[in-house]
């Protein structure tokens, strides 16, 4: 998709916020995407933004797999972190009994009982960046992280995407740090 092709399908908000919806295969759907440009710049489509949208446009089936797994990944440490009030049967883990109600039992049922609700295309940074804004099987409200065309990670909504310039994992490996201790 052209910039100029991507300006024509675009609508500014009052917000300065440029809104659309397009198919993305990856997902199989049609998804609202949000445009949000540098805060210094005009209001207008730029090269960054188009090359997003057609990384996003060009993500591969193999990344559905990557999805799966992130959502799993954020299921079992929001399992692991936090007390839904889900009481334990005996011999049952913390989390075992959380997976039991949430009726989440690995990364496909963690992809089924998610919902991706918007795609966010920031072009402030030095990479190429989107958050795949999802609902996830735990109830949370996540983005995955797209970079330069790869899906490499999640993080809570609202995300600092700088993060990620120099360290594609670094909160993988926090959430790691996290589970270690």
């Amino acid at each position: 998709m052209t910039k100029a092709e991507l300006a024509a399908i675009t609508v500014w908000d009052e917000n300065k916020l440029g809104n659309l919806s397009l198919f993305i295969p990856l997902f199989n759907d049609a998804i609202k995407i949000v445009l949000f440009p540098d805060l210094d710049q005009p209001v207008e489509v730029t090269d960054k933004m188009a090359a997003i949208v057609n990384d996003l446009l060009q993500l591969k089936q193999d990344q559905l797999g990557r999805v799966k797994d992130l959502l799993w990944e954020e299921c079992l440490f929001a399992f692991h972190v936090a007390d839904y009030g889900v009481e334990q049967m005996e011999g049952e883990s913390h989390v075992e009994a959380h997976l039991r109600e949430f009726e989440i039992s690995n990364a496909e049922d963690a992809f089924s009982k998610s919902t991706i609700r918007e795609i966010h295309v920031s072009d402030e940074f030095k990479n190429r960046y989107a958050e795949i804004k999802v609902e996830t099987g735990s109830n949370n409200y996540i983005s995955l992280i797209v970079k330069n065309g790869q899906i490499i990670d999640f993080g809570d909504d609202g995300v600092h995407l700088g993060w990620f310039e120099e360290d594609a994992l670094y909160l993988h490996k926090k959430r790691q740090k996290i589970l270690a201790e």
